[in-house]
């Protein structure tokens, strides 16, 4: 299967224009957009599908493709390829990218001969400080090299790309290695079949680029180096390479992994002062860091314990819903399905995704009408769908975003479905007719939350541009925007008076704002990693949060405390919601299951 140039993929949204190259498994195409923007495109090659030895594990295969490339959307950051959307073409999982116009740090090394210490470290930083937001979420890139990073057309800025060999990692846990790795570039452990995976792999590889773009010679491979050829200092083909340079690049070498610095920070700091006349980074974004954050003294034993854990999705658990009388578990997940669960057994009831009529990609957010007979979904095929939750049946489809759909929520009198988008914008919709109301635009980057409050007159969102914004929602009117959070806003939350809110960020914090006097009243802080998702208990009184440290963090709302952490899941916590009695909490997770916590 070689697409042809005119070929259309995903209804026609994009055009293919011509191939660009293929790796081991990957083939990608340049393509444009309907709003006639170049854009490039990556699936599996279909040799690697129909290989005999590929073929009993292409269902597999398929969707750790599907799953890397939803980890890799959200590794937001200049010197990052971005992720435009993720969708299936027949039986291919395709994953579309912006299109960096420029040239790679190969070509212009070929040109260059050699870089100079200073435009060197001027892309080694920025890659470094791309790879800290890439290994803070738990994705390694593993083929790190002058090739895969890119040079923008004009700018002082690199760009890593292709990350086709892309893995999630566990530090230091022993995992399955794939063959593909590149000469030179791969530490030892990427020739072994099973080894520990750790940031140590991609800082020997980020090392050798800079050993390469310093002297113009490819490193002795580690192989070679295992059968005692040694790896020549890159002052030995550089005599103006600065001491410090030269040791830190050996250092992170090191055949051995542990003798390498365990983090890319570690070995920046390695790197500090040098250069320095020569900003580190162009455009560097603030990034969620993990600091030592003291606990706070637990003020209650712990209340909560898991008393059902529900297995039946194939992929990540993006959203949990409770139905308004508490009876009604509903989930979506990257397997692109629905799931309705009795709440009191955690039995599965029904599945929507049926005769055709389901999703065609991630389902991201779901939401219960108020009365309970509505089942809302959004997803990444930039879709919202309207359920009948009796019958399952589905009762219609609203179109009009031009990216996916992170967040869905219906007006208390569930007349109106909010909804936003990756598109930058929130779109309210009339549930009667299914007639879009209005557009509220004034974010600079995706949405990725939206909620009502108790009255109906205000709508908050959160985005990726690190800002949470309050709108008047008959007029659509944008009333305040705070500005408080240092990254990007992944979940907002009304309390059930409507006189606060609560946004998690992934700057691992929560913050609790006042909405008449629009105030920041506290910040709440223990999680080690993104905050993705915050509710409220019915009555006021507790604050759940689910984070990618993988636990589950209850609070006193009132004064931040932190009362219990929850950390059964094994991978991070998407969503979470209170049944309406407060006594009962549900998670979802990338561990691909659900959760149900009961109070005891």
């Amino acid at each position: 299967m070689v697409w042809k140039p005119g070929q259309p993929l995903f209804g026609g949204r994009y055009i293919i224009e011509s191939k660009l190259g293929e790796g081991g498994i990957g083939i990608t195409y340049l393509a444009r957009n309907q709003r006639n923007e170049l854009r490039v495109i990556k699936t599996l090659k279909e040799e690697i599908l129909n290989h005999q030895v590929w073929k009993q594990h292409r269902d597999k295969l398929r969707q750790d493709f599907r799953d890397e490339a939803v980890r890799l959307a959200v590794c937001r950051h200049p010197h990052v390829v971005e992720v435009e959307t993720i969708f299936d073409e027949g039986r291919f999982p395709c994953m579309v990218m912006e299109y960096v116009e420029g040239e790679d740090l190969g070509k212009r090394l070929a040109r260059m001969r050699l870089l100079s210490e200073a435009e060197a470290l001027l892309y080694i930083r920025q890659i470094g400080d791309a790879l800290r937001v890439i290994h803070n979420k738990g994705l390694l890139h593993r083929d790190l090299k002058p090739r895969n990073i890119m040079l923008r057309s004009g700018k002082s800025e690199a760009v890593l790309i292709d990350f086709g060999i892309a893995r999630d990692f566990i530090p230091n846990v022993v995992q399955e290695h794939t063959v593909y790795r590149t000469p030179g570039f791969a530490p030892p452990e990427q020739y072994d079949l099973v080894a520990p995976r750790g940031e140590f792999i991609d800082i020997y590889a980020l090392a050798a680029t800079l050993y390469n773009l310093l002297t113009g010679v490819v490193p002795t491979n580690a192989e070679d180096r295992r059968n005692n050829i040694p790896l020549q200092p890159p002052r030995h083909f550089n005599p103006n390479i600065s001491d410090k340079v030269n040791q830190a690049i050996m250092q992170a070498m090191d055949l051995q992994a542990n003798y390498r610095p365990q983090s890319v920070q570690e070995w920046l700091n390695l790197l500090a002062d040098v250069g320095s006349d020569v900003p580190p980074t162009l455009n560097r974004q603030p990034i969620a860091s993990n600091p030592q954050i003291p606990k706070p003294a637990v003020v209650a034993p712990l209340e909560w314990q898991c008393v059902h854990t529900l297995k039946g999705h194939t992929s990540m658990v993006q959203a949990i819903a409770i139905s308004p009388d508490g009876q009604l578990i509903a989930s979506g997940s990257n397997d692109n399905n629905i799931k309705l669960w009795q709440l009191t057994t955690g039995k599965l009831l029904r599945n929507l995704n049926r005769w055709f009529s389901g999703h065609s990609s991630m389902v991201d957010s779901l939401a219960f009408s108020p009365d309970g007979k509505l089942l809302a979904s959004g997803s990444w095929d930039d879709t919202i769908k309207l359920w009948q939750v009796n019958t399952g049946k589905q009762i219609s489809t609203f179109t009009g975003h031009s990216n996916w759909v992170n967040s869905v929520a219906f007006s208390p009198n569930g007349q109106i479905l909010a909804s936003g988008s990756a598109d930058n914008t929130i779109k309210l919709w009339q549930i009667k007719t299914g007639r879009q109301i209005s557009t509220l635009t004034g974010h600079l980057d995706l949405v990725g939350s939206v909620a009502f409050s108790q009255d109906g007159e205000i709508l908050a969102s959160g985005s990726a541009d690190y800002t949470v914004k309050l709108w008047q929602v008959h007029t659509g009117r944008e009333i305040c925007t705070f500005t408080n959070h240092s990254f990007y806003v992944n979940s907002v939350a009304f309390s059930p008076d409507g006189q606060l809110l609560a946004s998690g960020s992934a700057d691992n914090s929560i913050k609790l704002w006042q909405v008449s006097t629009r105030q920041e009243l506290r910040t709440f802080t223990g999680h080690s990693d993104s905050v993705w998702s915050v509710a409220f208990s019915p009555d006021g009184q507790l604050l759940a949060s689910g984070s990618w440290d993988k636990t589950i963090k209850i609070w006193h709302a009132s004064t931040a405390t932190e009362i219990c952490t929850l950390t059964d899941h094994l991978n991070y916590v998407r969503t979470v919601a209170f049944s309406p009695d407060g006594r009962t909490l549900v998670s979802g997770s990338d561990d691909d299951t659900i959760k149900i916590w009961r109070r005891k």
